[in-house]
C-alpha cells in the first residue's frame, strides 16, 4: 500500500457465494482486493451452495442419520479448491468440529434453531480461512476474522438482531489496527454471537447485512458489493433480455427496489450505509471493467425501474360494524403484530381494507380477524412495481401505465404512499406479459 495513504476511511469489499465458488473466482477476488490503494476489509459469504448443503446435513444427520455422503461431498469441494489454488490451510479443526455436531444432532434426534446456526456458520469460517490463506500465498497480508468475535446480538436465532453500539466497538477496536499495519481483514460474513454466547446468523442474505455493518463501524469511504451480475438493472433481464444497467440509485429507490423483488441487494443492507452515508456500490467479479450501480443519498428525479413480486397473497377485510366502524384499522394491524405479518401494500375504503403479504396466510391470523370482520383470501397474486423519484409528481405516468397494461385485471393501485413508486397487482401467472409491456412503455 504506498506510504501515507490514509486508511482512515477504508473500503470494505463484500465477496458473495459465486465470488467465493471456485478457484478461478478466489484468483478474481485476490486480484480485486490488491488492486485498492489503501486500507481495506473483505467480508466473505460461503462459498455458492454451502449454506444449503450445510441445512442438508443437518435434515439427514436428525432425520435418519445418513449425512456421510453429503458431508464428504462437502469436504470434497472444498479440498479441490485449496488443491486448485496451492494453498493448504489448516481445515481439519472445521471438519472435526461439524462431524461431533452431526453426531450430536443424530443422537439426539433433535435439530434445533441455535444449534443449526451454529452448524451453518462453517460456510463462512472456511471460505474465510481459505481466502485469507491465498492471499497470504499471493504476497497479499491478510488475516481471517471470525465475526462471532465483532458482532453482537439477540438469542433470535435464524435472524439475529445486532447491538449495534456493542458491534461497532468490536469491530473498530479489532479490525482498525490491523489495516493500519497494512493487513487485509478477511471478516466472515452472515454469522455472529448470541447473549447466550453461541454462533447466530443473521437471515438469507446476511452476507450483505455484515458488509454493511463492517463498513459502518469503520465509517467506510465505500462499501462495494461483488457479485455476479453488472449492477442493478432497470428490470429482470430473464423477461427483457435488453435490461440495462442503472448507473446511479438513491438509497431510497434501491430499498423500493430490493422490498419488491430485485434480487441484488438484501433490503438490511441498506439501513447501516444510509444511517452513515456510505455509499454503495454492486459490482461484478467477473466484469471487473463494468462501472456496477453506484448507491448513495443523491436523489436524481427519473424512472428507474419495473420490478415485480410473485406469490402474494390479499387479504379483503371488511367491517362486520359497517360505516363508522371505530377502531377498525387499529384492530387489523394489532392482529398482524400479533401474528408477526408483514404488509406490503394496504388499500382502504369507509367498510372494508385489502392488504398484501408475501407469506402464507396463516389460520389462526384469518381465525382472530373473522371475530370482527368478513375475510377472504386470494392467492397466486404478483405485484408490479415501477420506481423512480419523483414520479408521484410526473403527469401522465398513471395514463401510459394504465394504457400498457389495459388488457389486464389491475387491482389495489397504489401512488400515495411513496414519491418514488407506484405499485399495483395482477394474477401471478400474468405478471411477466406486465413487466414486458410496462418495459416497453417507459424504457423503450
Amino acid at each position: 500500500m504506498p506510504e501515507g495513504e490514509d486508511m482512515s476511511r477504508p473500503i470494505v469489499q463484500k465477496f458473495g457465494g459465486t465470488s467465493m465458488g471456485t478457484d478461478q473466482a478466489l484468483t478474481a477476488v485476490a486480484g480485486i482486493i490488491r488492486n485498492v490503494d489503501g486500507g481495506n476489509v473483505a467480508v466473505v459469504s460461503a462459498t455458492s451452495g454451502t449454506t444449503d448443503m450445510l441445512i442438508r446435513l443437518g435434515k439427514e444427520a436428525v432425520s435418519d442419520g445418513d449425512f456421510e455422503a453429503t458431508f464428504a461431498e462437502l469436504v470434497q469441494k472444498h479440498e479441490k479448491i485449496v488443491a486448485n489454488l496451492h494453498i493448504n490451510p489448516d481445515m481439519s479443526g472445521f471438519w472435526e468440529e461439524m462431524r461431533k455436531i452431526l453426531q450430536g444432532i443424530n443422537m439426539l434426534g433433535e435439530l434445533s434453531p441455535n444449534v443449526l446456526d451454529r452448524l451453518q456458520s462453517f460456510g463462512e469460517r472456511i471460505s474465510a480461512t481459505i481466502l485469507a490463506d491465498y492471499l497470504k500465498a499471493d504476497g497479499i497480508e491478510a488475516l481471517m476474522v471470525d465475526a462471532f468475535n465483532l458482532v453482537k446480538t439477540d438469542n433470535n436465532f435464524g435472524a439475529g438482531n445486532v447491538d449495534f453500539d456493542v458491534t461497532y466497538k468490536k469491530t473498530r477496536e479489532t479490525l482498525l489496527p490491523l489495516i493500519e499495519k497494512g493487513i487485509v481483514p478477511v471478516v466472515t460474513g452472515f454469522i455472529g454471537q448470541a447473549e447466550n454466547g453461541q454462533y447466530i446468523t443473521l437471515g438469507r442474505g446476511g452476507s450483505d447485512y455484515s458488509g454493511a455493518i463492517v463498513a459502518g463501524a469503520l465509517g467506510a469511504s465505500e462499501l462495494q458489493i461483488w457479485t455476479d451480475v453488472d449492477g442493478i438493472l432497470n428490470t429482470d433481464p430473464r423477461l427483457v433480455p435488453e435490461a440495462k444497467v442503472l448507473p446511479q440509485v438513491s438509497f431510497n429507490e434501491a430499498g423500493e427496489l430490493a422490498y419488491f423483488g430485485a434480487k441484488v441487494l438484501h433490503p438490511k443492507t441498506i439501513k447501516p450505509a444510509i444511517e452513515k452515508n456510505i455509499p454503495v456500490r454492486i459490482l461484478n467479479t467477473f466484469n471487473v471493467a463494468a462501472p456496477g450501480t453506484l448507491i448513495t443519498n443523491e436523489e436524481i428525479e427519473s424512472i428507474k425501474s419495473v420490478t415485480y413480486k410473485k406469490n402474494i397473497s390479499v387479504i379483503n377485510i371488511c367491517s362486520l360494524g359497517m360505516l363508522n366502524a371505530h377502531g377498525f384499522l387499529a384492530k387489523i394491524f394489532d392482529a398482524f403484530a400479533r401474528h408477526k405479518v408483514v404488509a406490503d401494500v394496504v388499500s382502504t375504503s369507509e367498510v372494508s381494507v385489502s392488504v398484501t403479504v408475501d407469506t402464507v396466510v396463516s389460520q389462526p391470523l384469518i381465525e382472530e380477524l373473522r371475530s370482527f370482520a368478513t375475510v377472504k383470501v386470494y392467492g397466486d397474486m404478483a405485484i408490479i412495481c415501477l420506481v423512480g423519484e419523483g414520479i408521484r409528481a410526473k403527469s401522465g405516468i398513471l395514463g401510459q401505465l394504465f394504457s400498457a397494461v389495459n388488457e389486464h385485471n389491475v387491482s389495489m393501485v397504489s401512488q400515495g404512499a411513496s414519491k418514488r413508486n407506484i405499485t399495483f397487482l395482477v394474477n401471478g401467472e400474468e405478471a411477466p406479459d406486465v413487466v414486458v409491456k410496462v418495459f416497453n412503455t417507459f424504457f423503450k
